[in-house]
């Protein structure tokens, strides 16, 4: 398995742990929506809470008197970080999608990749093959190919071919023979 794989099925990973955290956390949001009805406060604004707070009694620490207010205080402050916490977790969870995408659109690139290796290995087999064809085409003439445009003639003499390089359309099939140095 290949790094842009692993990258992959990590993001994949980290994305299903996520969505499980989310879940479990609206399943705790909604137990803290149920305490914040029960006191009346799912409602409130953080301003709310404070305008209430000044209106309790309170220790000179600032701590409440009354337990029934300390719970109506609790209640709200869990409710709020339990929305704060799918809030949070549904942010991450755009970041894991996005960082997925990049990773699939990795992967998908490195696949691509391999085909086009593999296609451009298939095409110099293919290549190698026409090579060793006409190797056999020029030795029935006596005529030893080197490589695809050179060799040697029948008589020991070494050439070379090049190709015109003109723009005229008999450039294109016009060449220039050298035999030992002589064009």
């Amino acid at each position: 398995m290949k790094q842009v794989e692993i990258a992959y099925n990590k993001y994949q990973k980290e994305l299903e742990k996520l969505n499980a955290q989310l879940e479990r956390a609206k399943r705790a949001y909604d137990k803290k929506l149920a305490v914040a009805q029960k006191y009346g406060v799912e409602n409130w604004t953080p301003e709310d809470r404070y305008e209430w707070s000044l209106t309790v009694p309170t220790t000179e620490s600032g701590f409440f008197i009354n337990k029934a207010d300390e719970k109506k205080n609790g209640a709200w402050w869990e409710f709020t970080l339990a929305a704060d916490d799918i809030e949070d977790i549904e942010k991450r969870i755009k970041k894991a999608e996005a960082r997925l995408e990049s990773a699939e659109a990795e992967v998908n690139e490195y696949y691509a990749e391999l085909d086009r290796v593999a296609n451009l290995k298939a095409k110099e087999e293919l290549m190698k093959l026409r090579f060793e064809q006409e190797q056999k085409e020029w030795a029935k003439d006596g005529i030893t190919l080197e490589g695809r445009y050179y060799g040697y003639t029948p008589s020991g003499q070494q050439f070379s071919i090049y190709s015109n390089n003109g723009f005229a359309n008999r450039s294109l099939h016009c060449f220039q023979l050298i035999i030992e140095g002589r064009t």
